[in-house]
């Protein structure tokens, strides 16, 4: 009688499993044809991206929920830039960069990709994120 309950719960918690995954992937498929919420998905399977850990700090990080919006909307390139303007809100503008002028104007450019931004931006955000890096390393040596 035991082993019985056993291996229905056993059997349960799989069939539970499978229904479960296979709401997931639906859900999945539904966002990613999505124009404005399949951006992100769509641009971690064109590259070659650890999902788990991109996705890590919505599951661990201690952020407000404004600023967790404000950052999915980003990689959602649900920001106002010319991008967003042209192939989303079909507006008639360009959707080039404003400052290089060669490549499209997505928040990923702006962030990482434009050689206008490199000569000076990048470097600043870099010293920034290392000082603070460093800062860090320092308070958890004193503790």
């Amino acid at each position: 009688m035991l082993q019985t309950a056993r291996y229905l719960k056993t059997e349960v918690q799989r069939e539970t499993r499978k229904m479960k995954d296979s709401i997931a992937e639906k859900r999945k498929e539904r966002c990613h044809g999505k124009r404005m919420h399949g951006q992100l998905p769509r641009t971690l399977e064109e590259k070659l991206v650890d999902i788990e850990q991109s996705y890590r700090w919505l599951k661990y990080g201690d952020i407000k929920g404004e600023t967790e919006s404000t950052i999915v909307a980003a990689q959602d390139q649900a920001s106002s830039t010319n991008y967003f303007k042209n192939k989303i809100l079909k507006k008639e503008i360009e959707s080039k960069c404003r400052l290089c002028k060669q490549h499209e104007e997505t928040f990923d450019h702006l962030t990482s990709g434009c050689p206008i931004l490199a000569k000076n931006e990048y470097l600043m955000r870099h010293d920034k994120v290392c000082t603070h890096f460093h800062y860090s390393v320092l308070q958890s040596l004193r503790h």
